[in-house]
């Protein structure tokens, strides 16, 4: 079913564009919240840290104050004064260092209180992270996929790239009743699959044929499937046993390319040269290739959880600036957001139909206004992000819903004292 936009001229993204952009700001707003949440910590702990060094500082002076005012006394002739005095000096010494034992224990419960709080912060982002990549490619991404067997059938794993620089890997469920929920030969995929390979012949010669070898019987034991690339491995068992492994490239605007390469017993590559297929054998090759990955199309699309994910290069868990990825997010959606605006025809509303066939388009749509009111619950500072949406810009659509009433934040500044901030 193809979309369109509300001027019914191609869009070009076959994807429910509207209902990405809405989970796209829901994640973006939930980056930003733990931007924030990150910034109170760090800026609370500051504070804090910055009063322990005043105090420390004013009690250290005590401390030398009270030496020095004792000194008199220590070398007075009365026995008694220099009691008094050493006993003061002592007791005083005492008092101070149980205030500064304090004072460097609350400000080791607020250092801990700030890592916890931003630990927290970096796993909300993360988790707002995998609930958007969860059910959203957003365009251009490429998404790869790897089935490796296990005992009974297959496990699966999907690495998703995205235009925004977070890439994430995917645990995928197969469920039992699934093509891939138990082993496959390959005679189930492409039954007559064949080619000929150089092979020892002859008893006395030791001479080198070429020869046909049937593949139906092997298992296949291994799948990678990636925009450029593709490996499939099979072998006599699932995970056991010599057999072959099925290079397929696809180099855009050329015919797919495969290439075939032995393995050992132990599934490794042998030192005999890969083979560049052709004829025959090559189609053979092809359809095998083709017929895996027309079976497998819907397994990257089960995702069950982000096992793993990084932004930049860096791991995502570690992230010190979730406001970085969602800034990245807009930059990439902004242009097809605008342009989605420009051709919607209606005010205030982000327009796009879908062919539903026998002349009929289905109006998929959202206000802005639905949209902005999202990023109204983000302080003030941090609304601005989302500028390049231009939510807030052109009348307001008469579908939208009525504006909710501001939102205010106390944030506690660590002096004991909370401000209100819009």
């Amino acid at each position: 079913m193809g979309h369109v936009y509300g001027d019914s001229t191609p869009f070009p993204f076959d994807i429910n564009f509207i209902e990405l952009l809405r989970h796209a700001i829901d994640c973006g707003v939930a980056l930003l919240v733990a931007q924030h949440e990150i910034l109170t910590a760090v800026d609370r702990s500051g504070s804090v840290d910055a009063l322990r060094k005043k105090e420390r500082g004013r009690l250290e002076a005590m401390s030398d104050a009270l030496r020095l005012t004792m000194t008199a006394f220590n070398s007075s002739k009365s026995e008694r004064l220099r009691r008094a005095a050493s006993r003061i000096l002592e007791e005083g010494r005492r008092v101070i260092e149980s205030e500064l034992g304090e004072l460097e224990g609350v400000a080791s419960g607020q250092m801990s209180s700030t890592r916890a709080a931003v630990e927290n912060a970096r796993d909300s982002a993360y988790r707002a992270v995998e609930s958007f990549i969860l059910g959203n490619d957003v365009p251009p991404s490429t998404v790869s996929l790897r089935l490796y067997a296990n005992e009974t059938g297959y496990a699966a794993q999907a690495h998703v790239k995205t235009p925004f620089g977070v890439e994430a890997v995917f645990a995928l469920a197969i469920p039992s009743a699934h093509d891939w929920g138990r082993h496959r030969r390959v005679a189930e995929l492409s039954a007559g699959t064949e080619v000929h390979l150089p092979m020892p012949a002859g008893w006395i010669s030791k001479r080198v044929e070429v020869q046909p070898v049937k593949l139906d019987r092997l298992v296949i034991s291994e799948v990678a499937i990636a925009p450029e690339r593709s490996l499939i491995t099979v072998r006599r068992h699932a995970r056991a046993g010599d057999g072959f492994q099925l290079e397929v490239v696809t180099d855009e605007g050329e015919a797919p390319r495969p290439m075939l390469r032995r393995l050992g017993p132990e599934g490794q590559p042998t030192a005999d040269p890969v083979l560049e297929m052709d004829g025959e054998d090559a189609v053979h090759l092809t359809r095998l290739w083709t017929r895996v990955v027309e079976t497998t199309r819907d397994v990257a699309s089960r995702r069950q959880v982000m096992t793993s994910a990084s932004f930049d290069g860096k791991p995502l868990a570690e992230i010190e600036r979730p406001r970085d990825v969602c800034e990245r997010m807009v930059m990439v959606l902004a242009p097809v957001v605008q342009e989605i605006a420009r051709r919607s025809g209606a005010p205030g509303e982000l327009v796009l139909r879908r062919d539903l066939g026998q002349g009929r388009r289905e109006e998929i749509y959202i206000t802005k206004a639905e949209l902005h009111e999202k990023v109204l619950t983000l302080p003030e500072s941090l609304r601005g992000v989302f500028d390049p949406f231009e939510l807030s810009e052109g009348p307001r659509s008469p579908r939208a819903p009525s504006p909710s009433e501001p939102i205010f934040l106390d944030v506690d500044d660590g002096s004991g004292d909370t401000t209100t901030e819009r």
